[in-house]
């Protein structure tokens, strides 16, 4: 199978199983996620096998996915806030991982603590942001923000690949990603701006947020997109992963989920609700 075919296939599972599990909710949609969470943590910490920084992958990822099943068990049991419960894991967590290196004798500790979190500050605390926003006991209208939100990504990330094959020029950053233009950048939010007023048409959101999301979209997941080259430059690695045949890692997939989520989740809080 030439790569664009298996580039393509891949490409349709991935999204039928994330739709699915959106539609579906509840535990789907959280056990889904958090199967992607764990393999995102083991991809993280595996960046650095290379490198003279040895993060904690089994203890960074128990914790992680335990953070994360947690907090959706408090989303299952109606406990009030748990978005400050999931903070108070987290600060926890660092505590936790900061003892474990005092017994590892490593050569690098305080890197090594702090690649370990920061592992689970990147990748679960989106996705905790995902299971707060995907509250699908209300009916569709819970579930259609969050859906909402990776089409415009998909969208963007699709035709900002596009329109940069056919007429990128400029380079948009070339010293961490080389292939990005200013062209493809500009296309992407054209595109996904034009997909934004569709989504409002046929749904109860308003104009206005879709724009806002289609913005923050395109210009913070471009943002998410680079960080991410910038740490694979940093290892030496081409892809996160190879999880998703055509595509690289998982971290290659949600880069921009990663960075877009957050973002969506204050405005969905502080501006539009």
């Amino acid at each position: 199978m030439n790569n664009f075919w298996q580039r393509a296939l891949t490409g349709i599972v991935f999204v039928a199983v994330l739709i699915g599990a959106i539609l579906l909710g509840g535990w789907y949609l959280h056990i889904t996620f958090g199967l992607i969470v764990i393999l995102g943590l083991l991809e993280f910490y595996k960046l650095f096998e290379k490198t003279e920084s040895q993060p904690q992958l089994i203890v960074g990822t128990l914790i992680g996915g335990g953070v994360y099943f947690s907090t959706f068990i408090l989303l299952h049991l109606n406990i009030l806030y748990p978005q400050s419960l999931a903070l108070v894991f987290i600060l926890i967590a660092f505590i936790f991982i900061s003892i474990v290196e005092l017994f590892r004798q490593k050569k690098k500790p305080f890197e090594n603590i702090a690649l370990t979190y920061i592992g689970i500050v990147y990748i679960v605390v989106p996705f905790i942001f995902i299971n707060l926003l995907a509250d699908t006991f209300n009916g569709f209208h819970k579930v259609w923000p969050l859906l909402s939100i990776f089409i415009l990504i998909w969208c963007n990330d699709t035709l900002a690949y596009l329109t940069g094959r056919l007429f990128g020029k400029h380079k948009l950053f070339e010293r961490i990603s080389p292939k990005k233009t200013w062209e493809g950048f500009i296309g992407g939010l054209i595109f996904t701006l034009i997909f934004a007023l569709v989504l409002a048409y046929f749904s109860n959101d308003s104009f206005a947020k879709l724009i806002i999301f289609a913005i923050v979209v395109s210009v913070v997941g471009t943002l998410g997109d680079l960080v991410q080259s910038m740490l694979k430059r940093s290892v030496d690695v081409k892809d996160s992963g190879n999880f998703l045949p055509g595509h690289g890692g998982i971290l290659d997939r949600f880069d921009a989920v990663l960075f877009v989520v957050p973002v969506i989740f204050l405005l969905e809080v502080f501006v539009f609700g």
